[in-house]
């Protein structure tokens, strides 16, 4: 009888267990097709490209995603997404090279104007895997277009617009990303050529260790250095709020107004309240489309060569565009 039950305590763990296999293999199954999102993911012989991000799960990259995944479905491409965290170069690489091992037909990835990145860029080249750069460039490696913002000519685009605002005359600080990125560079070349012809509006800077902190410890420092400061401009995405704290526990009735580079939900929010003066459109997710057809052209060996670069559209963000984009 012993013998018996316990024969049966065994079969009965048996089918458990079976069931519990069958379970976790059908779920991994469903997540990996949700995760390339597109039509037929099961079909070994559709095209498989990833998109690689400096940053992920930001506001960017998930504008980027829907993008490419809407193209991707269109073409019918097995899509995934990798990336880094908080800007993580090596990780960056890593993922490329993880991407490269797995022998995928094509790469899109945010750039990086570094030689370790551009190696890694031309790894894949070597190995016969097209690679596209997508909201910040490696112009100097064999990357076969760049799609995004002209980074440059946003500067000059908020340059100009700053002086206006400030009637050709004052004070504005420039709040950095603590890594000083290539695309920071590139708009810092761009509102210095527009406010050339602006001598009275000075541009001013965190100085020191404070420039190597987050936006609101370099908006203190420059109040500090700087106390007839009348504006404020953030390169670093998502920190206006930091910036217009700062600037508010010193005086709310002196206000300094805000300018940003981006046009993320919260700084949309913080334009309508009036709190941030104006920001700029990216277009995120028309690059992330864009960078999927033209990876399928380059794929399809069609109307070759590419163009160096195919700039997305930019634009002056005030509250009347924010409150009409309102949901």
């Amino acid at each position: 009888m012993k013998k018996l039950l316990l024969v049966t305590v065994f079969a009965g763990s048996l089918a458990a267990l079976a069931v519990t296999l069958y379970l976790m293999l059908t779920v991994d199954r469903a997540g990996l097709d949700a995760s390339v999102g597109t039509p037929g993911a099961a079909d070994e012989a559709s095209e498989r490209i990833v998109v690689i991000s400096q940053e992920q799960g930001s506001y960017v990259m998930n504008e980027l995603r829907k993008g490419a995944r809407e193209a991707a479905a269109i073409h019918g491409m097995l899509i995934d997404f990798s990336g880094a965290y908080r800007s993580n170069v090596e990780e960056l690489l890593k993922q490329i090279d993880i991407a490269i091992a797995s022998k995928v037909d094509g790469i899109i990835v945010e750039g990086v104007d570094r030689p370790d990145f551009a190696r890694m860029v031309n790894k894949a080249t070597e190995k016969g895997i097209p690679v596209i750069t997508i909201n910040s460039d490696a112009p100097g490696s064999l990357r076969k277009t760049y799609i995004g913002s002209d980074h440059y000519q946003e500067g000059i685009l908020m340059g100009r617009y700053l002086a206006e605002a400030l009637d050709g005359e004052g004070i504005a600080g420039v709040v950095m990303n603590a890594d000083s990125s290539d695309t920071d560079q590139l708009r810092l070349r761009g509102l210095r050529e527009a406010l050339r012809a602006q001598p009275d509006v000075r541009l001013v800077f965190a100085a020191g260790e404070a420039a190597k902190q987050q936006a609101g410890m370099q908006t203190d420092d420059m109040l500090n250095r700087y106390p007839g400061v009348d504006a404020f401009i953030g390169l670093p995405a998502d920190s206006g709020k930091s910036i217009v704290e700062a600037a508010d526990s010193r005086s709310k009735r002196n206000p300094r107004r805000v300018f940003m580079f981006d046009d993320s939900p919260q700084t949309e929010e913080l334009i309508r309240s009036g709190a941030v003066q104006a920001g700029l459109s990216q277009h995120y997710e028309d690059m992330g489309k864009m960078s999927v057809d033209l990876l399928q052209r380059w794929l399809d060996s069609d109307r070759l060569p590419l163009s160096a670069s195919y700039f997305t559209p930019i634009s002056v963000v005030t509250a009347a565009e924010a409150k009409e984009a309102a949901p």
